[in-house]
């Protein structure tokens, strides 16, 4: 287990038996160089109170928070912004790892929320999740995820890296690079990969899609595709319905599941 995720273990436990604050960790590499408690944050200068439009709760918020650049200018040095490959990732509590390119986060709006300041206690929202005890929000209303702009609650970590470095098994080694298996791997990693490990690479929310057999090999392709469409006509589920991709973004993605079906050597 890395240094994040012992961390990750560390905060639960303590957590679990209130012996400590949850505390946000900032890791580059495998260090840790920041970590900042709620009551860290507040002490900030750039602490304030927002109110935005907040989509899973259904409802207009108010948060006490700190921009997010603030927080990676402080974990990362002043140059952050120049690591053009560079993405940073989001790890929650339940196994969900978001991402983001450095491009979108050097945009204004984001914040990281440390407390609802409308209730001494995170409130639930309609699904019954809490969203503490650090959750990335956007002030601004074209700042959806949809367009890139991660939404993750429950983060206890946040790290800083090229994304096909933290996830190398996860890569379509091989393929030509303008081939189905090469752009169905940047819409994996862009829609998926935040939930799904794919070769025990990615979040931890889903199942792997790869180990110990290639979802295409035991699931037909025009089920696939209809199910990551729309997952809430067959069940309910967790997994969010993917109605924006196309027809050939899904046959894209089925391309990249057969070859690293293959690269795995899985039936």
């Amino acid at each position: 287990m890395n240094i994040l995720g012992v961390f990750i273990f560390a905060v639960s436990l303590a957590r679990a038996g209130d012996a400590a604050p949850a505390a946000l960790s900032f890791v580059s590499g495998e260090k840790e160089v920041l970590r900042l408690t709620a009551a860290d944050l507040a002490k900030r200068p750039a602490a304030r109170t927002i109110e935005i439009e907040d989509a899973f709760y259904k409802t207009r918020k108010r948060y006490k928070a700190v921009p997010l650049k603030d927080l990676l200018t402080a974990a990362y040095g002043g140059s952050w912004g120049e690591n053009v490959l560079g993405e940073v990732f989001f790890d929650a509590l339940d196994g969900y790892r978001s991402h983001a390119r450095v491009s979108v986060l050097l945009n204004d709006g984001g914040m990281i929320a440390f407390a609802d300041a409308d209730s001494p206690a995170w409130p639930p929202m309609p699904s019954g999740v809490v969203p503490g005890p650090f959750y990335l929000v956007w002030t601004n209303p074209e700042q959806t995820a949809k367009k890139g702009y991660p939404w993750p609650w429950q983060i206890l970590g946040v790290k800083m890296t090229v994304l096909e470095d933290e996830y190398p098994k996860a890569l379509p080694r091989g393929a030509a690079p303008d081939s189905a298996e090469v752009r169905g791997w940047a819409t994996f990693k862009r829609s998926c990969i935040s939930c799904h490990t794919m070769s025990g690479a990615g979040g931890t929310v889903g199942p792997d899609l790869n180990e110990p057999r290639g979802v295409t090999r035991y699931q037909r392709k025009s089920f696939l595709k209809a199910f990551i469409r729309k997952a809430s006509s067959f069940r309910r589920t967790k997994m969010p319905d993917f109605d924006d991709l196309s027809s050939s973004e899904l046959n894209d993605l089925m391309a990249y599941f057969d070859h690293m079906s293959a690269l795995a050597g899985t039936k």
